[in-house]
């Protein structure tokens, strides 16, 4: 589905920037004249979360950034702020047991069976610098590039765990998710991690006005975490023997919008 947008996306940004393009060559003889005029620095934001949530998608992680770009003749070099948001299962609950309790009601005394659980809830997310270059090849209205650059970061895991109890009427028994309570957390463990890695990007940037410019690009990441801190508080003994370790991973489906200005 992420491709189906990816390349819908392009094709017609592609379109619009070879309509720009006409345009250009209408009111300018010498293409390179009006080239060689524009600004060369760009501020761009990645917009393709918000297409995304619009779109109905979810994706397994969200990744916002501020990124500046300075075009060379056939070469950029990029500098980018990023935060990424994973998204995680938060749905995932244990059955601990069953009780009967005493529920005091209008003046009455009653005796109920109830059900323990425990809902985890995690909490992960990145912050990073990226520094690149990038292979440029100009024309008319657009710009393809490809390239990659150095990350170095900070990348947070959160998990948590609290207990709640529901009345136990027969089986099946409904309704049983619970909405997370922070103030009543019984359990966590806060790890965190030295970010460092490459991003490798694909990509087109296409001319919209003198001003604006749309990029719409393929950006896959290989980085590597290595964890510097652990903190817990863990009354059910949940994280014995379960230790987080350092690792390598291969992320290959970023895809970024970004509007920049030019300047």
């Amino acid at each position: 589905m992420k491709k189906i947008i990816f390349l819908s996306v392009l094709s017609v940004f592609v379109l619009i920037g070879s309509i720009k393009a006409q345009e250009t060559e209408l009111k300018f003889s010498d293409d390179s004249t009006y080239v060689d005029t524009l600004n060369k620095n760009l501020l761009g934001l990645n917009v393709f979360p918000a297409f995304s949530i619009l779109g109905g998608g979810r994706l397994p992680s969200t990744k916002v950034f501020i990124q500046y770009k300075h075009y060379f003749n056939n070469m950029n070099l990029r500098a980018s702020l990023n935060y990424l948001n994973f998204d995680m299962n938060n749905e995932r609950l244990d059955i601990l047991g069953s009780s009967r309790d005493t529920l005091f009601k209008d003046n009455d005394t009653l005796l109920v069976d109830s059900l323990s659980f425990r809902k985890f809830y995690y909490d992960v997310y990145s912050y990073d610098l990226r520094l690149g270059l990038e292979a440029a090849f100009p024309n008319k209205g657009y710009r393809f590039y490809l390239g990659s650059g150095l990350i170095l970061g900070y990348h947070y895991l959160g998990e948590n765990y609290y207990h709640y109890k529901k009345s136990y009427e027969g089986y099946p028994s409904l309704n049983v998710n619970n909405p997370i309570p922070f103030s009543e957390i019984a359990g966590f463990r806060k790890t965190r991690f030295f970010k460092t890695g490459l991003d490798f990007t694909v990509g087109v940037d296409i001319n919209i006005t003198p001003n604006f410019v749309i990029s719409v690009q393929y950006a896959p990441e290989l980085v590597y975490y290595h964890r510097i801190s652990d903190e817990f508080s863990d009354p059910d003994n949940f994280f014995d023997g379960k230790s987080v370790s350092n690792s390598l991973n291969f992320v290959p489906d970023y895809i970024d919008l970004v509007f920049n200005i030019r300047f």
